[in-house]
């Protein structure tokens, strides 16, 4: 069932689709939608856990994450 989600979500431009289509290119269609499937079910795991809502960091959270990580290694490199 969490594949079924995962494959309605492949043609919207968030997370998840973003996630199976890294993986898929790497690995194979199979583990990409499993992968993805797993994110899945940890998102509802810690909605349930938590509480809280669920917050879409968008599709292009990994890379802004790498950029950000190499901005401050540049920084304290400069100091």
């Amino acid at each position: 069932m969490a594949i079924e989600c995962v494959l309605a979500t492949s043609r919207q431009n968030n997370r998840m689709a973003s996630q199976r289509k890294r993986i898929t290119k790497r690995q194979g269609k199979m583990k990409g939608r499993i992968a993805s499937a797993h994110l899945l079910v940890t998102i509802a795991y810690n909605i349930l856990k938590t509480g809280e809502p669920f917050h879409e960091l968008g599709s292009n959270h990994l890379e802004e994450k790498q950029n950000n990580k190499e901005l401050k290694i540049i920084e304290y490199l400069k100091k």
